[in-house]
């Protein structure tokens, strides 16, 4: 690929603009920072955890040789039962943009952790404490990493469904550093924003869009793991929160509160989704905007709240309390009779549902257990900070415990009941309508743990506990082909998912999906006869999807009385005494007799295929 002078002179004008920074900065005082906490002044740690998650997009994922169709379905977690997949998750990604979002992420914030942390053991306990740890190198370029990599793998286990993405550990680095250096932490959001556009530049210099339609797809906000993101932040908070108090510093508290939001609303971390039905994705903005809102407060005063006592909750009479306790004992049971009645409205997994509405149920019912203890349990004073470090691991187990039951799922051999399928080493390709896909638990709960309905590509592996739609139909419907990647550790093979059809008149598309591989093609599926909404010479027509082509049936009255192969373009051939042509444009069957000629169906077009007639009719 040619390199464009417009790349060139970008290139320049970096180099020239990070020339000018060190020109006109005090390079001796940050020299003496950054060599006071980094061996040669060098965030080692972070260029090592970065060279990690990008050589195994490049060697294991295949981006190397597929850089813009990464492998991504072996490395998901789609079960706990699938060690490899919650082992891989964390840092494996799905296309470029991912990656570069997440390692521009990780180069803005991990420097700063690792600055927090440094590469020096501090003097005292904790030089006595860590052992081997002070050692500079070791602390550079095996334990900063093995922690980054610790947070990745945490969030992709407890994620809320299947996870893919460093995105996690990134929140968790940038909750770490908020906590100990919260206006870095700001800047850190804009040299962020900053790498991926010199990124963006870089690689597409100039971008010419034309006005198009989109292919169906969910909305953006619905594929971003926001529980993830939150968990990550949570876990590095915390962790952030346990380093200060170990070495007794402790940040001013509106700068907290400050860089909290200024980081939650730049980085999304208000983003709450959720579904009705399959097709419709809410998006929870206010509450989130609300959630960010609560999440500094509290996170300050953790950090550098007062430890002054919370005010005795035995001020108030037990009788008192009693009655408050019962009153919100009460709301909840309300709230989970409603959500129970939800799901089983909504066709919601029953067992797993209800399972994680109880849970929750539980742990918001603490409180008023508390409440209604004996007041020489409650006589202990409890510092503010402490109780709002509390909330925060309160809201750390909340939100990590909807994954427990998510993640007990798995795959048995007739999960789907298809006809005519692909199988691929361990994987299974089906196409379906309304296909009931069942997912199990290793727990007898006496039924099917998840049971829904699909419509597209079905791709099932039993071995992996994965059952997913690779292709939604009406993706498929709208672009004709898609290519689906399925592999494992060290190998990897391409199936091409192609749709063929003929648009009825008056009635519905009669197709046919075929899968291909270099080894062989199969036609996994295919409709119902379609019948034309016309007759000629009073015979009914219609199209027919066979196993190796499309047949034009001809019957009366119900029963059939002729059948033949639709003709290429241009030919023609009989039936019964009706003369059966296709004609060139847009390929359109036509049926008739000396006296009539009638339009049956038009082959089904896709976008690609209209694009390239729209460029055609350019050219004339």
């Amino acid at each position: 690929m040619p390199i464009d002078p417009v790349q060139i002179a970008l290139v320049a004008a970096l180099v020239a603009a990070v020339g000018f920074a060190l020109a006109v900065g005090n390079r001796r005082r940050w020299r003496s920072l950054l060599e006071s906490r980094f061996v040669y002044g060098v965030p080692w740690g972070t260029l090592v955890t970065v060279s990690l998650v990008i050589v195994f997009y490049l060697l294991v994922q295949g981006g190397f040789r597929h850089w813009s169709g990464p492998l991504t379905y072996p490395f998901i977690t789609w079960s706990f039962l699938y060690p490899t997949g919650w082992l891989t998750a964390g840092i494996a990604h799905g296309s470029p943009e991912h990656l570069v979002s997440n390692v521009a992420g990780t180069l803005a914030f991990a420097p700063i952790a690792e600055y927090a942390w440094s590469h020096y053991a501090p003097s005292g306990r904790d030089r006595e404490a860590d052992g081997f740890l002070t050692r500079p190198w070791i602390r550079a370029i095996v334990v900063f990493p093995a922690a980054l990599l610790g947070a990745a793998y945490a969030t992709a286990f407890f994620s809320l469904g299947p996870g893919l993405g460093f995105s996690g550990a990134v929140f968790a680095i940038a909750g770490f550093a908020l906590v100990t250096y919260p206006l870095a932490t700001v800047v850190g959001v804009v040299a962020a924003s900053g790498l991926q556009l010199s990124y963006q530049a870089l690689t597409q210099p100039i971008v010419r869009e034309a006005i198009e339609r989109g292919p169906p797809a969910p909305p953006e906000w619905a594929g971003i793991g926001f529980q993830a993101h939150l968990l990550g932040f949570l876990l590095g908070a915390l962790v952030g929160i346990a380093l200060l108090r170990r070495r007794n510093r402790r940040p001013a508290a509106d700068r907290v509160f400050a860089a909290t939001l200024l980081f939650g609303s730049a980085q999304s971390l208000w983003l709450l989704v959720g579904t009705v039905g399959d097709d419709t994705f809410v998006l929870y903005r206010a509450p989130g905007v609300v959630l960010v809102i609560l999440l500094a407060a509290v996170l300050s005063v953790a950090v550098a709240g007062s430890d002054r006592p919370l005010p005795s909750p035995v001020s108030l009479s037990r009788r008192t309390r009693r009655l408050l306790a019962l009153g919100w004992l009460a709301v909840l049971s309300l709230g989970l009779l409603a959500g129970i009645a939800l799901v089983v409205s909504e066709g919601a997994p029953l067992v797993l549902s209800v399972g994680a509405l109880v849970l929750v149920t539980g742990l918001a019912a603490l409180p008023a257990l508390v409440a209604m203890a004996p007041d020489r349990w409650l006589s202990s004073p409890t510092p503010r900070r402490r109780a709002a470090l509390i909330v925060l691991l309160v809201a750390t187990v909340l939100v990590a415990a909807p994954s427990l039951p998510l993640g007990l799922t798995v795959v048995d051999d007739d999960t789907v009941d298809g006809s005519n399928e692909l199988d691929v080493e361990e994987y299974t390709l089906t196409y379906e309508q309304n296909a009931t896909v069942e997912q199990g638990s290793p727990i007898d709960f006496g039924e099917r743990a998840i049971e829904s309905q699909q419509d597209g590509l079905l791709l099932v592996s039993d071995e992996r506990e994965l059952a997913t739609v690779a292709v939604r139909d009406d993706v498929l419907a709208y672009a004709g082909e898609e290519t689906v990647h399925v592999g494992g550790l060290g190998w990897r093979e391409s199936v091409d998912v192609e749709r063929t059809g003929w648009e009825v008149v008056g009635n519905e598309t009669a197709y046919a999906v075929d899968l291909e591989t270099e080894d062989e093609t199969t036609r996994t599926f295919v409709t119902d006869p379609v019948e034309a909404d016309a007759t000629v010479d009073g015979y009914e027509v219609s199209v027919v999807p066979a196993e190796d082509a499309f047949l034009l049936r001809v019957t009366e009255d119900g029963a059939e009385v002729g059948e033949t192969t639709i003709p290429d373009a241009n030919e023609s051939t009989t039936v019964e005494g009706l003369r059966v042509s296709t004609v060139d444009d847009r390929e359109r069957v036509v049926v008739g007799t000396d006296d009539t000629e009638v339009t049956i169906a038009e082959r089904e077009t896709y976008v690609d295929e209209v694009d390239s007639a729209s460029d055609d009719s350019l050219d004339e």
